[in-house]
């Protein structure tokens, strides 16, 4: 069985709407069994037009990735179903993959993209309103090849991937270019 904690806000009771999260992601069990932990959350928000909208974002933990899903929109079930359709094709893409095995931490991986996704939904959720930082995040990452950070990007869905280089040790970016290519962006000391 796969353990997903079930975060909801801004309903009154929320049993009847958790017993309807958990009955889809059990459907999703028979796609991998080699999950090792999840997080479902649905919280409402504030759109730019005044409007509210609902956030769903369904991250699951397994050994070396994390593969994340989110929807927003007016309907929250609507919300809900599309987060687990996305998350049922980035666990087929995922088992799709070749993974390199041997030299990860899994562990340190999973705490690595877990923060970087939070970081990007902060960064997605500060974007509505100007003003300063409102939140600093650090966290540890391990080295790796400008390759595996695009795949572990990918699995993000995420624009951008911070890294530390294997051969440098330096801290890089790997990012999605509009033109669908990947960047690399490497500091220079001056």
């Amino acid at each position: 069985m796969i353990d997903v904690t079930i975060h909801i806000q801004g309903v009154e009771n929320s049993d009847p709407l958790r017993e309807y999260i958990q009955e889809r992601i059990d459907r999703l069990e028979r796609f991998n069994e080699r999950v090792v932990d999840g997080k479902f959350e649905l919280r409402p928000v504030r759109h730019r037009s005044g409007g509210e909208q609902w956030v769903a974002q369904f991250t699951l933990y397994v050994p070396g990735r994390i593969l994340r899903a989110e929807m927003r929109d007016h309907d929250r079930h609507h919300a809900i179903d599309v987060a687990i359709e996305k998350m049922r094709k980035q666990i087929r893409r995922f088992k799709n993959r070749k993974i390199e095995k041997g030299r990860r931490n899994a562990v340190n991986l999973g705490v690595l993209a877990a923060e970087q996704a939070e970081q990007a939904a902060l960064v997605m959720d500060g974007a509505e309103a100007a003003g300063p930082v409102v939140r600093t995040k650090t966290f540890e990452y391990l080295a790796m090849d400008a390759e595996e950070a695009i795949e572990q990007m990918e699995l993000l869905e995420h624009d951008f991937f911070v890294f530390r280089d294997a051969e440098s040790g330096e801290t890089n970016v790997v990012y999605r270019r509009k033109d669908g290519a990947y960047g690399l962006i490497r500091p220079e000391a001056k």
